[in-house]
Order: C-alpha cells, then structure tokens, then sequence
C-alpha cells in the first residue's frame, strides 16, 4: 500500500467505527425519558371523541388504536393513543398544532409511537397519551434487506434520521436498565 494511503485508510475506518457506535441524540433520549413506551405497528381503528369544556364550549381528541409490538420488549400488544384535536364531521370538530396530521394516522398506516400514561386527559377521561405532540410519531418501512426503518423526522426531532429498529431497541434497552439501577 502506497505511504500516503495508509494515513487515510486509518482515518476512513476511525470514522467508520464512529458511525457504528450509534450515540444516542439528546432528543432521542427526551423522548424516550418522556414515555411509558413505544409501540411499533399498524393503525387498526381511529376515533374522535367530544368532551365537554369547562367553558361551555367543546373538546376534541382523536385516539388511535396501534396493533403491533412493543419497542423494548418485543411482545405482541394493541395501545390506544390519544392526541388533542381531530373531526367527527366536515364541519364539527377542532385542529391542535400538536396533533399530527390526519393521514399520518389513518387506518393501515405503519407507525412507531411513543405514549405515556395520563390520569385526566379531558372529563375524567384516562388513557395514554403521543408523546411530544406529533413528535411523538413517526412512520416505518421494510428495506429490501428486511430490516425495519424508522423514518427520521429531521433535524431537532426525537429521531432524526432513518434508524433501524434494532438499534432503537437497543436504545431503550440501555435506558430500563439504568431505570432499574437507579431504584
């Protein structure tokens, strides 16, 4: 190997290895801090709900039933997921600038979210919560591989770019392992 080579193959594999330790982004490890779970599968059913305000006026929540597995354990479960805002007709309903879109959780679309438990979500209404708003959610594909990918939400989201499920999982692994030496 030429002498002027060897310095830029060695700098070429450092940098390799970098990328291959997968360090896991502040952003990442809000979102993970700030959840009860993930639950990556399919949308099953989707539901608007109106509750009574305080005010007199009306409150929206969409919830989404998401059949598929959990993110740390892998076992097979269903969640519902509840989010501020949605639409029970064309004309009666309310828009949340937290809420992600309609089509992001229409019914068979492939979805990863992160939920977290909540005691009253509106008029002694209980249940899990998207973490983060619409960053709480993010969409999923099969590479040609097989691999599951996560599809990145760009810079300052949870999961900025494409990810694999294998390393998110090992993610949270990390992360319910300092949980349980902490207590």
């Amino acid at each position: 190997m030429n002498v002027l080579l060897r310095p830029a193959a060695a700098l070429a594999l450092c940098g390799l290895g970098a990328a291959m330790a997968h360090p896991v982004p502040d952003a990442l490890r809000g979102l993970l801090d700030g959840s009860d779970g993930g639950v990556l599968g399919e949308v099953v059913e989707k539901e608007v709900r109106v509750f009574a305000a305080p005010d007199g006026g009306e409150l929206f929540f969409t919830t989404v039933r998401v059949h598929g597995t959990d993110l740390a354990t892998g076992a097979t479960e269903t969640v519902l997921v509840t989010f501020p805002g949605g639409f029970i007709s064309e004309t009666r309903g309310a828009h949340s600038s937290t809420a992600p879109p309609a089509d992001a959780t229409r019914v068979g679309r492939r979805v990863l979210m992160f939920h977290r438990h909540v005691e009253d979500i509106a008029a002694g209404f209980s249940g899990d919560v998207l973490v983060s708003g619409s960053g709480g959610l993010f969409q999923w594909f099969t590479s040609r591989k097989g691999e599951v990918i996560v599809q990145g939400g760009g810079p300052g989201s949870g999961i900025e770019r494409n990810l694999r499920v294998a390393d998110l999982r090992a993610d949270v692994r990390r992360r319910l392992e300092r949980e349980d030496e902490g207590r």
